[in-house]
């Protein structure tokens, strides 16, 4: 099936008849074609003619009844002319929403300019059409970022052939040759945000439905399948596996978790999965947003059947017998979804310390008052997902965390939470998977174990077997431990594009760049980030502004900042805590417009904490005087009281790069670096404190707002 219902060049569709071209698109329709869509056709048509007239001759093409690819959405009118796409929304009926439609039409714009591969760097020029209004000749609203995407423009007949010529007689025009073949046939590559996906892969997609279908996105569809074929392998032979699985920011790793975890919600499957992580603020936006989508999908199917009821005490009863309940939905989704320290004290319950030094071990508490049904000591699921796996807590921190909160636990051994944890899986009798989902350089607190803890932990256990990309081994502390461990060494299992961006596939390494002060290697990089705006400032309001100016509809922004970046304060941007509560987190990931303690108001300031492993769209990244450039290399400092204090623990200072690299990854579409001047009356915050890291930024060639 064609995406277009009518697709012809400008000559042809001026030398067929009306009629014909009507009677292709009924053929075509895959909806009843009434007789409002035939007329609402009939005056396109004559609209579109109108405004092509002095075009006749050029090369071009039309196309009616465009469906965007796995969006739902389908555009009126397309034209392609003199290298610029003109995406035609008509209003010919009865009047609805006029600004929720309008919202429809920049968001049908902004997907194609995002996400249509052949889209990227045409000027597009988005236009409602009320053919018969009495509406006045738009003013050209040219494009105010590199997107190139007009600003919207209301037509009508009598002026619709105006705005175009203005168009095609402006600098935008004749920049590209649009091949309409090739533009009516483009792959479409979406990548949705985490959350977005989450949602589709919940609603029972597959993650082929919702990633990019280009080359670019075949390894995480490849990555998904490898590890469906060891969840199936493992099943088959009644053996148990470890299996890692790296990847740059925004790869997709946490897409692959959910991918797994949502294939297997069926009670009466055995292989059923559970989604772990310890970043709590990303378990709690994920509940939540399913919990919503799930509500309203569940109150669609409702109506739906209600509508098929007449009689209306069997559809009082009905709606009775089958409301919709939050507390319901969101049970059910806990349970593929869970915090770690939630499934880790369920099987804490009902079990004893054996043992002593070296010959420790965990058994069964055979007098564990339990009187239900079941089996409490075995897991329920045989597919364990830990996301950000390199954050699992070290043996200290474990065992000091269990002492303290099980109180028939106090002998706990000093296990760190890899070892715990696979022990866990290790009671089935049969078959077990632990999938751990590793981020590269994003450990950021204090007691995290990283991944060589998998690896020390595995060998503990000689009835395993360890699947992993030999990308590992770029950890030094994983190399050393490797040493008498046999891996199964799989690159499928590694994730090397950063898909968060589909504008910016080489944005974790610019990063890296930066924070390795490799500034060669990141102003070539920058060259190549042309569709990803960049730009520093050192004015807040206008880092504000710009954000807003670049964001479309339904498009998320928000200001990050380091969580040590503690004198931000004075510019009214306050930073979320470490451990925010529901109440914080939700609303800021998922709070609209008009909501506060939202992302959209930039007051409230997201952390390392809040946002790794989520993402939003444009970002306003805050630069405090906690890490300040350097020619002898970055300085590293927190707040201590009122002073700033040098961080000198090595491990600490790593973590502090980690948290500068997460919030530089966290924007799909684009960011702006703010670095306060800061005022030389605060001791806290001299103005020479900024100006060297603000310089460093020029030098590489961040263009400033």
């Amino acid at each position: 099936m064609t995406p277009y219902q009518y697709s012809a060049s400008i000559k042809d569709f001026f030398s067929t008849n009306d009629n014909h071209i009507i009677g292709i698109l009924t053929q075509c329709n895959a909806f009843d074609s009434k007789r409002t869509t035939i007329a609402s056709w009939k005056e396109e048509i004559k609209t579109l003619k109108i405004a092509l007239r002095n075009y006749q001759g050029e090369d071009g093409f039309v196309a009616f009844e465009y469906t965007i690819p796995r969006v739902d959405g389908r555009i009126d009118c397309i034209i392609g002319l003199r290298g610029i796409l003109f995406v035609l929304e008509f209003k010919t009926g009865e009047t609805q929403d006029i600004n929720e439609d309008k919202d429809q039409l920049m968001q049908y714009v902004t997907d194609l300019k995002n996400y249509h591969f052949e889209s990227y760097d045409i000027p597009i020029v988005p236009m409602w059409v009320i053919p018969n209004a009495d509406i006045p000749i738009s003013r050209l609203i040219r494009p105010t970022t590199n997107e190139n995407i007009f600003g919207l423009m209301t037509v009508s007949v009598s002026t619709i052939s105006n705005v175009v010529r203005k168009v095609l007689t402006s600098e935008y025009a004749n920049k590209i040759d649009i091949n309409a073949n090739n533009w009516l046939h483009s792959p479409y590559c979406p990548t949705s945000n985490i959350i977005e996906a989450a949602r589709k892969l919940y609603a029972n997609h597959k993650v082929e439905d919702i990633n990019r279908s280009d080359a670019r996105g075949e390894d995480l569809v490849r990555t998904t399948k490898a590890i469906i074929s060891l969840i199936n392998q493992a099943k088959a032979h009644n053996e148990k596996y470890l299996c890692m699985v790296t990847g740059v920011p925004g790869a997709g790793k946490t897409l692959i978790g959910l991918s797994v975890a949502t294939l297997h919600q069926n009670e009466e499957q055995t292989n059923r999965s559970v989604y772990l992580s310890g970043n709590r603020p990303l378990v709690m936006v994920l509940q939540e947003a399913l919990a919503l989508d799930a509500k309203d999908r569940s109150k669609d199917e409702l109506e739906k059947k209600l509508a098929t009821i007449e009689n209306k005490k069997e559809k009082k009863a009905y709606k009775k017998a089958h409301k919709v309940n939050m507390t319901d939905i969101r049970s059910r989704i806990k349970q593929f979804i869970q915090p770690v320290p939630n499934w880790r004290k369920e099987y804490l319950k009902g079990i004893l310390v054996s043992g002593k030094g070296e010959e420790v071990s965990i058994v069964k508490d055979l007098n564990y008052q339990y009187k239900g049904q079941g089996e409490y000591y075995i897991p329920y699921d045989h597919v364990s997902i830990y996301d950000e796996a390199q954050r699992a807590w070290e043996a200290k921190e474990n065992a000091s965390y269990v002492r303290n909160k099980e109180k028939h636990l106090s002998n706990f051994p000093e296990w760190s939470e890899p070892r715990f944890l696979i022990s866990c899986m290790d009671r089935h009798p049969d078959w077990a998977v632990y999938i751990c989902l590793i981020g590269n350089g994003q450990d950021i607190n204090h007691g995290e174990a990283g991944t060589a803890e998998w690896i020390r932990s595995i060998k503990l256990f000689d009835n395993w077997k360890t699947f992993a990309p030999s990308d590992i081994l770029n950890d030094k502390e994983v190399a050393k431990e490797v040493y008498g461990l046999k891996i199964n060494y799989l690159d499928q299992l590694h994730l090397c594009t950063n898909l968060r961006s589909i504008r910016a596939e080489n944005l974790a390494a610019f990063v890296d760049a930066i924070l390795c002060m490799r500034i060669e290697t990141a102003k070539n990089i920058l060259s190549d980030l042309d569709r990803y705006p960049i730009r520093i400032t050192r004015d807040l309001k206008k880092a504000k502004q710009w954000v807003k100016e670049n964001a479309r509809p339904n498009e998320r922004y928000g200001a990050l900042a380091s969580s040590k970046g503690q004198r931000l304060k004075p510019e009214a941007l306050i930073l979320l805590p470490p451990n925010s509560k529901k109440e914080q987190v939700i609303p800021w990931f998922l709070g609209d417009k008009k909501k506060v303690n939202s992302s959209y108001y930039m007051e409230d300031v997201a952390t390392e904490f809040q946002i790794q492993g989520l993402e939003i769209d444009w970002a306003v990244v805050a630069w405090d005087a906690d890490f300040r450039y350097s020619e002898e290399g970055w300085k590293q400092y927190q707040f201590r009281g009122s002073k700033w204090t040098n961080i000198k623990k090595e491990e600490i200072r790593r973590y502090q790069i980690n948290a500068y690299r997460v919030i530089l990854t966290r924007a799909r579409r684009g960011m702006v670096i703010y670095v306060p001047v800061g005022s030389d009356e605060d001791h806290t915050r001299k103005s020479e404190f900024y100006s060297s890291t603000y310089n460093y930024f020029k030098q590489i060639g961040i263009k400033e707002i």
